[in-house]
Order: structure tokens, then C-alpha cells, then sequence
């Protein structure tokens, strides 16, 4: 009898202070066999000491904490620079966001997204791509460590579907590993197309990989 095959699991450490949204967070996350919480806490101190001992992949961060100390992205980033920061905001919270990316945070997802946009938020960081809402691009309010990045215009399932494009997947695999029809697959690939001017996958996918929002395999 064959095995089965194991799933890589990206860890993941909630950081929340609202009970109720972290308990919520919880179990959307343990829905996803690629997912490991290895802790949920709504104290930041708390946090800093169990990403020393347990060394997550990804800490997803409600920014609604107390953020007395204005240096715990760079002291989390410095003593990890394996993990990345997934910022969890309600809107109108801009210029934190902003200093919180200039300190090391590698993604932010609005609070009134849907489920399934943060699952792929996560996914997407954990391959080393930098997600934000799109009205934090355009106003350019984030840079990185004092650097300017290239900030996509794509929205996060766009950018996944990039992403998908790059590892040789064609129409048909991209709907069946993402749950969609053939037809939503071909519309969002349209729009890729349409936005970043070019009119073949190739193109699309250089593109892609010359701005640093997705990896070639």
C-alpha cells in the first residue's frame, strides 16, 4: 500500500488581544492541513519569548496591541530573520502599518477581508512575497528597511495565480489547486495581463520575478 503523502506544514504563531478574533483565527487556521499553530497569545512580550523557543515560520500580528515598544519588529526580525510578520489591521491604521514595514513586517491584511484572502496573504509571505492592501500601495506609505520596493497592482488571488503560473501550472491545475472553475482561472489571468501590459504568460511571469513578488522554481 502506498503512503500517503505528507504535507509541508508552514508554522504559525497568532499574536491577537480580542479573544474572540484570535479564538476565530485559530480555527480558520486549523481547517488548513498545511497549517501549524504552534501558539496563540494576546501578549506581545509573550510572543517575543515563544518565537525565541519555538522559531515560527510566519507570525500573524494584530496591530490593535499596545505598541509601547516601537522597536519590536526590528528586535523580532534581527533575532529571527527566518520568520516573517503577517500584520493583521483594521483600516485607518496606515502610518502604523507603514512604520511597522519600515521595521521588518513583511505583510499586512486588512481585518474585513474574507477568509480565504488570508489563508492566501500567509501562503503567499511564506514563499517570500510581500502582500498589503492596495490603497497602502498606491499611496506609497511602505518601504522596508529604507528601501523602495516594487509593490504589485495584482490583488492577492492574482498574485497567487502568478505564482502558480511560474511553477508551470497550466489553467486547468491552477482551478483544481485552488478550488475555482477553469473559466474564473483564464478571467484572472485576463486581468493579469491587462495590468501589467503584456499579453502572454512568459512575459507575465518575468515580469512577476523582476519585481520580486514571486519566485521562479
Amino acid at each position: 500500500m502506498a503512503s500517503a503523502v505528507k504535507v509541508k506544514e508552514t508554522s504559525l504563531l497568532v499574536v491577537e488581544e480580542h479573544d474572540l478574533l484570535r479564538e476565530g483565527l485559530e480555527s480558520i487556521f486549523r481547517q488548513e492541513e498545511d497549517f501549524n499553530i504552534v501558539c496563540s497569545t494576546a501578549s506581545l512580550s509573550e510572543a517575543v519569548k515563544k518565537a525565541a523557543k519555538l522559531h515560527p515560520q510566519i507570525i500573524i500580528l494584530g496591530i490593535d496591541l499596545d505598541f509601547d515598544s516601537p522597536d519590536i519588529f526590528t528586535e523580532l526580525t534581527k533575532k529571527h530573520p527566518e520568520t516573517k510578520i503577517l500584520l493583521l489591521a483594521p483600516p485607518g491604521k496606515e502610518q502604523i502599518v507603514a512604520d511597522a514595514f519600515k521595521r521588518g513586517a513583511s505583510g499586512c491584511v486588512l481585518t474585513n477581508v474574507m477568509a480565504d484572502d488570508l489563508i492566501q496573504a500567509i501562503r503567499l509571505v511564506t514563499r517570500g512575497q510581500m502582500v498589503l492592501p492596495h490603497n497602502m500601495a498606491r499611496q506609497a506609505l511602505v518601504e522596508r528597511r529604507s528601501k523602495p520596493r516594487n509593490l504589485p497592482e495584482l490583488t492577492i488571488r492574482e498574485l497567487e495565480i502568478l505564482q502558480l503560473m511560474a511553477n508551470g501550472l497550466r489553467n486547468k491545475e491552477i482551478a483544481a489547486d485552488l478550488f475555482i472553475s477553469e473559466v474564473t482561472v483564464k478571467t484572472h489571468i485576463s486581468r493579469i495581463f491587462k495590468k501589467l501590459g503584456k499579453n502572454n504568460r512568459t512575459a507575465a511571469i518575468l515580469h512577476g520575478h523582476q519585481k520580486g513578488w514571486i519566485k521562479l522554481p
